[in-house]
């Protein structure tokens, strides 16, 4: 296996000496040459110096090799181009008996998307080659496969039973970690593996694996002015290789970073990057590397002169923070916790579902973790090079709670309360949560709740139990009755304007109030028991109460009824002048006055009883005593004497 780090200068003079002083041996079957072309949603990534994406530089570079004429018989392979998250996606474009627009009009179209099969793509492209010879596969990818197979088995296999067909591998800005999955492939088969950081070494490992790719077999040996007209120039320039560490002395990260490369003393990027490291080709000269991660930045300064290979490490001074709340030791994150770091004052993150993976500057920090009505805090010291998992037990359980009516099904319009005891409180519980969701969940510290469920003026309770990491699922069966009240006043159904108040009280248990309503009539749900129903006429201080007990399911109707009288007043014939002048009061007989108003006449609604009326009008002052009777509707005419 050749392994190149291209120079695009030295390829395009080899291809040149290739073509020019180079005998080609041609076989008798035209050659066939498979491109496996990556898909994955990754090459849409940008390379410098050209800011392009790679799959742009790719197609371009393909289309062009493509559109010169040769026999050679070529097919295309792609992976992860169609579906997101599909590791079965992969697709044989191309046959390698398709015309060259079979390949280049699907290619114009690639749309990369989805994770990388290399792997199966690679076994497609081997069906594909079948017994043709001469052959060769060309792989272009900028990832080993991710979709957990062995790349480096299958190039194994294929060299062992079918030896002769290299596999040139072009791996486009491969991290370390993952080069050796990519370079074995061509390793097992007698490729090259070409090892791209920019998009000129693209263009040129394109240029010389393509077009080796089309020539039938491999060039005989050149002769010796060939040779010197295609050597590699000297040396020129310096590699580089840059990778990251928490701290100086400590294992390299494999997370991705944003890298950059300066001229030192400028401002504008020579190169960047975003991975575990980077890799660049340098004139020689001082430059400053930069990496990002997080909220932490480290420069370093180096000095590369001609033919250096340098490979240094970046250390960041850092430390890696990761959080997981959970509501039991050892359980997976709560779904519902949200985790706050907090230094110096300020919130400096957020995170969602239970965990927070952060890298930090060493300071000290306070980590809030709240979830629904459990929260905690606690405080840490980070140094440098710390990599500090940190699980918070918060000792919770959730409680979903439904309700039940009682002829089944749901209940429309439940307002869901949870309370806790608190002795200090003025009944002894406290409210900790409550939700009008249908079918509502609570997260709760483990312990003894009471779960109300409200509906109109009905309110059904509950006391239930959560321990630490427990899902409780609670059913509060609202066996509601339902029941309904009129009044009746003076033999008469009451009507708006009589502003009829009425309330319902518990008898049992603590005899609270129930319900308050004001209207003619009143209708709601209660839970089944026994209740006292009272209507009051406030501004005439007349009232009707009865006791009703309610089942489950039947309704109750109630008539109450005011034993009241409908009286009128008049003031003498002559008299009826402005209704200031008019002044009517009603004393009971007692002697308290129990009704007031003004004008010429008046109407008011009394209980049975004796009762004296007077008038003032006009200076003149009139009394009249008079008795009603339930039911009775009386009109009174003061005399005028």
């Amino acid at each position: 296996m050749r392994v190149r780090l291209l120079n695009p200068a030295a390829i395009l003079a080899a291809l040149i000496g290739m073509t020019a002083g180079v005998a080609i041996a041609i076989a008798d079957e035209a050659p066939t040459a498979m491109l496996v072309i990556d898909g994955s949603g990754s090459m849409w990534a940008r390379l410098a110096p050209d800011n392009r994406a790679k799959i742009d530089i790719v197609r371009d570079k393909v289309t062009s090799l493509l559109a010169s004429p040769s026999p050679a018989r070529v097919g295309l392979v792609s992976f992860g181009h169609r579906r997101r998250g599909d590791c079965s996606d992969v697709e044989l474009i191309a046959a390698p008996d398709a015309t060259r627009d079979g390949v280049l009009g699907p290619l114009a179209k690639l749309n990369p998307k989805g994770p990388g099969p290399l792997t199966a793509g690679l076994k497609a492209a081997i069906d594909a080659v079948g017994a043709s010879r001469p052959a060769q596969i060309v792989v272009v990818g900028d990832n080993a496969d991710n979709c957990q197979q062995d790349s480096c088995a299958l190039a194994s296999d294929f060299a062992k039973s079918s030896p002769g067909v290299p596999i040139q591998v072009i791996g486009i800005g491969i991290p370390a970690s993952e080069r050796p999955r990519m370079s074995c492939i061509a390793e097992a088969t007698g490729g090259t593996y070409y090892d791209i950081v920019d998009s000129d070494g693209l263009n040129a490992a394109l240029d010389e694996a393509v077009n080796l790719a089309l020539r039938t077999g491999e060039p005989s040996a050149p002769s010796s002015a060939a040779k010197e007209s295609s050597a590699p120039p000297p040396p020129a320039g310096a590699t580089l290789r840059a990778s990251a560490a928490l701290a100086k002395g400590h294992a390299l990260l494999n997370v991705p970073l944003a890298w950059s490369i300066r001229k030192s003393g400028q401002s504008e990027a020579l190169f960047e990057n975003i991975g575990p490291d980077i890799s660049a080709k340098l004139a020689a000269g001082d430059y400053d590397i930069e990496a990002r991660l997080g909220a932490t930045t480290a420069r370093q300064e180096i000095t590369v002169a001609d033919g250096d290979s340098q490979s240094i490490i970046v250390p960041l001074d850092a430390a890696h923070l990761v959080v997981r709340a959970t509501p039991v030791k050892g359980g997976t994150p709560s779904p519902t916790a949200m985790v706050t770091v907090v230094t110096a004052g300020a919130p400096i993150a957020i995170g969602h579902g239970g965990t927070l993976d952060l890298y930090l500057q060493p300071a000290d920090y306070t980590i809030t973790l709240a979830d629904d009505t459990a929260r905690t805090t606690t405080t840490l010291t980070l140094a440098a090079g710390d990599d500090k998992p940190v699980e918070i037990d918060l000792g919770t359980g959730r409680l979903e709670v439904t309700t039940m009516a009682a002829q089944g099904g749901a209940v429309e319009d439940v307002l869901f309360t949870v309370y806790e005891d608190d002795p200090e409180s003025p009944d002894g519980r406290r409210e900790v949560a409550r939700s009008r969701a249908e079918r509502p969940s609570f997260t709760l510290p483990a312990g003894t709740y009471y779960i109300s469920a409200r509906s109109g003026a009905a309110d059904v309770r509950q006391q239930v139990a959560i321990g630490a990491g427990e899902d409780v699922k609670q059913t509060l069966n609202l066996a509601f009755a339902p029941l309904t009240a009129k009044t009746v006043i003076a033999g008469k159904s009451a009507n708006a304007e009589h502003g009829v108040v009425y309330r319902v009280d518990r008898l049992d248990g603590d005899h609270a109030r129930v319900a308050r309503a004001i209207g003619p009539d009143l209708a709601l749900s209660l839970p089944p028991g026994r209740y006292r129903v009272s209507a009051t006429l406030a501004a005439y201080r007349l009232s009707a109460a009865e006791d009703v007990v309610l089942e489950a399911g039947k309704p109750s109707a109630v008539t109450l009824n005011i034993a009241g009288a409908e009286v009128s007043f008049t003031a003498p014939q002559g008299e009826s002048g402005i209704a200031a002048d008019s002044y009517w009061e009603v004393i009971d007989a007692q002697g308290m006055p129990i009704w007031r108003t003004t004008g010429p006449t008046a109407k008011t609604l009394l209980s049975p009883g004796h009762y004296t009326v007077r008038l003032e009008s006009r200076g003149k002052h009139r009394e009249s005593p008079f008795e009603v009777r339930a039911g009775e509707s009386r009109q009174i005419e003061m005399s005028p004497g």
